[in-house]
């Protein structure tokens, strides 16, 4: 809905809200086209739903927003405000709406693997827990936290990093061990007995147990910055960090309490919020749970955050967990309102008081910022600013929530291939990504390949849960590669999806002149004569073209993968 009708439209829902009851109850917002954009709890729902349609400018801009979003809204009454919270959790795990805050569950983090059956077992990088025979440390808050530690260890203990079947066949030392880096157990350089002490050592560090290690890492950290060599000395503190956080884990798996609890913790910067639970049953950490925080709007403070952080884990918890559930949780802070959270929820929420107890925080804590800065590392988010950026820079209508980008790859025609790269709230969600193999084009043919992937991806089948329509949709190229898509769009009838262009900057050169002059990179929008520059220092700038390299690399990948199957079967 556009900006001009919304006084109006809050008008008129402010005297339909009056009319609601004083009852406590769950409310929906909805679009034009009846979707839920926004699921709320009330003690009264007459006095919260008419507060979002008073004449005046909302502190959150997240709720501006979905104001202008709003058509209609709905109400479901309940008995108490206990059974509002519960229902309300159900129906965001339900339908998902945009506009609420989201816990995504992460059942795949990393871990490293050490076999206890192998003569000569290395340590191992995994995202699967499923054997007795084998010792597992982690979760690492992010794949770069666990392959730094896993080099990190290799080579400090001189382990192998050789595959079985390598390991196996060689019949002379690598390169590894010539550079210092590996013992060499293939071909006997040393012997079982030697090696075995070799991995015990690095199992210590994994432990917790490492202190000496660590305070070596610490003093070569200090001896490379104090020597200006700042690159060498980010990388070691990089190590310590992924060693730290897996050796504190480790080292509360005794957590010296009888009680059932869960530890919470979440961390948020720069757009990024992220949340990790750590599951403690009859003393015993069990499980370490990592949560990417979605809709996540920085305007909003920690303690909305933990509120719907902590009540959503514990309705998933309920409804489909193999452990128990906690009686109590522990949290660096109370939230507003705790209360209700524990009458509802049936659980005690309270602050560490023993060392123990404020270690398992402190090690929540740790999870969760190391996560963030993971992300932020990796760039995995930019926030819904960098949405509002490009929204204004394109002049769209609607803010691009869902964003998806579509490149070609193929060598001379073959083995072509198609990626769709798609970002929520201005993050990646791999989920949803696809990769398709062109069926209907013979040869290099980018136009027709477009069609038939436009043609699959916007067929009915195509559309259900988690494949609704985007904002936005992104082509790689300039004014040609945006003509043919918009003339693929309107001869397959999708409307309601805005459409660009996205070109890489290119470079100028007058053979008269020494200077070689570089162009921005630059957005075509369909009807418009002249491409927006994108210039590197803004937001919109970031995320577009994180979009488009993400969709290219994705594409070629699959693409190389394919071209050297072929090979090998030729």
């Amino acid at each position: 809905m556009s900006t001009e009708k919304r006084p109006e439209n809050k008008s008129r829902l402010l005297q339909e809200a009056k009319k609601l009851a004083t009852s406590p109850g769950v409310y929906l917002m909805k679009n034009a086209s009846g979707d839920i954009l926004y699921v709320g709890k009330a003690k009264s729902l007459k006095a919260r739903v008419t507060s979002y349609f008073q004449p005046v400018i909302h502190e959150h801009p997240r709720t501006e927003l979905l104001l202008t979003n709003v058509e209609t809204f709905e109400v479901i009454h309940t008995g108490t405000e206990n059974e509002a919270l519960v229902l309300e959790c159900t129906l965001i795990k339900r339908y998902k709406p945009k506009f609420n805050i989201r816990l995504k569950d992460d059942k795949h983090y990393p871990y490293l693997r050490v076999s206890m059956v192998e003569r000569f077992p290395r340590i191992e990088w995994t995202r699967k827990v499923n054997e007795s025979k084998a010792r597992y440390f982690g979760p690492f808050p992010s794949s770069f936290a666990a392959r730094i530690t896993l080099r990190l260890l290799t080579e400090s203990f001189k382990l192998r990093d050789c595959s079985d079947n390598t390991f196996s066949h060689r019949s002379r030392a690598c390169i590894l061990h010539q550079m210092g880096q590996c013992s060499a157990p293939c071909v006997g350089a040393v012997n079982e007995e030697e090696y075995k002490n070799q991995v015990d050592e690095a199992l210590l560090v994994l432990e917790g147990k490492g202190a000496e290690f660590l305070d070596a890492l610490r003093e070569r950290m200090a001896t490379a910055a104090a020597e200006e060599r700042y690159e060498e000395a980010a990388i070691i503190r990089d190590q310590i960090q992924a060693v730290e956080i897996v050796s504190q884990t480790q080292s509360v798996i005794d957590a010296d309490t009888r009680l059932d609890q869960d530890v919470f913790a979440f961390e948020q910067k720069e757009g990024i919020a992220h949340g990790v639970v750590l599951q403690v049953r009859s003393g015993k950490l069990l499980s370490v749970k990592h949560y990417d925080v979605q809709n996540f709007d920085g305007s909003l403070g920690p303690d909305s955050i933990l509120y719907d952080f902590l009540s959503q884990h514990v309705i998933l918890m309920q409804e489909g967990s193999d452990l128990t559930q906690a009686k109590e949780i522990l949290v660096a802070q109370l939230p507003s309102d705790h209360e209700l959270l524990e009458s509802a929820l049936g659980v005690r929420i309270r602050l560490p008081e023993s060392e123990v107890q404020k270690q398992l925080v402190n090690v929540a804590r740790t999870n969760a910022k190391l996560a963030v800065e993971s992300a932020k590392r990796e760039g995995a988010g930019h926030g819904i600013g960098a949405l509002e950026e490009v929204q204004e820079k394109l002049g769209l209508e609607k803010l691009p929530r869902r964003i998806e980008c579509y490149d070609i790859s193929n060598t001379q025609g073959e083995d072509s291939v198609a990626s769709r790269v798609v970002f929520i709230d201005g993050a990646p969600d791999k989920n949803l990504y696809r990769r398709y193999k062109i069926k209907t084009v013979k040869g290099a043919n980018d136009f027709a390949s477009m069609r038939e992937i436009f043609d699959r991806r916007f067929s009915k089948m195509d559309l259900g849960a988690g494949n609704e329509k985007p904002d936005l949709v992104i082509v790689d190229g300039g004014k040609g590669q945006l003509a043919q898509a918009k003339a693929i769009f309107e001869d397959l009838g999708i409307q309601g999806v805005d459409l660009v262009g996205l070109a890489k900057a290119r470079t100028e050169r007058d053979f008269k002149s020494k200077e070689v002059v570089s162009s921005q990179e630059r957005i075509f929008i369909p009807n418009r004569v002249n491409p927006v520059p994108l210039y590197p220092h803004t937001r919109a700038y970031k995320l577009l073209t994180h979009v488009r390299d993400e969709a290219h690399r994705f594409a070629i990948t699959f693409h190389r993968s394919l071209r050297d199957k072929r090979s090998i079967r030729g």
